[in-house]
């Protein structure tokens, strides 16, 4: 069972799967750099549709096009880094954790200076929607409603903090479906070690906003 959604990108909501969501903070990514990344994938998708693409393929052009803006968010050098404010982390960090066991059970999530990496698995709301043909909001909070509710509270007290107005967040998230076990493993290892990879650390461990649920994974 799934939900689509759109805002600049098609998203697909499967209900109970695992997910790996990034988001980042308003202006980290200019928008003439996206329209390059966009058009570049977009390109790569219409070269493999020339023969019927596999779904490996399909995922890989959305990997490469993912690990490209990764890579723009960890060099830093557009739009602030407020999320390095230790404040500011920690009200993300309580924010994420407050929908453990209710709307996902949380897995890891890192917070870096411009952005953010959540991975969740929302099967502990099955049972909610089991025997509906369709889920819906009374029984169900779909992925997106909860990401907008953890961008809108902080986007308000992290505004606060900076004695600031305006847009905190960027409005559009990148998340993706994991398959399978060893994918899983994949994401919460790049999840983990993207302070390292970004040089801020040499131990992901000393990163003070990572986080690894051990009950879970």
């Amino acid at each position: 069972m799934k939900i689509e959604y759109r805002r600049n990108l098609p998203h697909l909501q499967y209900v109970g799967a695992t997910f790996f969501i990034t988001f980042c903070l308003k202006g980290s990514l200019p928008a003439e750099v996206v329209r390059r990344l966009v058009d570049e994938r977009q390109a790569a998708l219409r070269q493999i549709q020339q023969k019927p693409p596999t779904s490996d393929e399909i995922v890989n052009v959305h990997k490469r096009y993912f690990a490209k803006i990764d890579r723009i968010l960890d060099q830093g050098t557009s739009g602030n880094r407020w999320l390095q404010n230790r404040s500011i982390a920690e009200l993300l960090a309580d924010k994420i954790k407050s929908y453990d066991g209710e709307s996902y059970d949380l897995i890891a999530f890192c917070i870096m200076p411009n952005h953010v990496h959540l991975v969740v698995d929302s099967s502990v709301q099955l049972e909610k929607v089991s025997g509906l043909s369709q889920p819906d909001d009374q029984h169900y909070r779909q992925l997106f409603t909860v990401l907008q509710q953890i961008k809108g509270s902080t986007a308000y007290g992290a505004n606060r903090m900076l004695n600031r107005t305006g847009a905190f967040w960027q409005p559009e998230s990148y998340d993706h479906v994991v398959r399978n076990v060893q994918e899983l493993k994949n994401i919460v290892n790049y999840t983990l070690q993207n302070p390292v990879q970004a040089g801020l650390v040499t131990d992901w461990r000393d990163w003070p906003f990572s986080f690894l649920n051990e009950r879970i994974y």
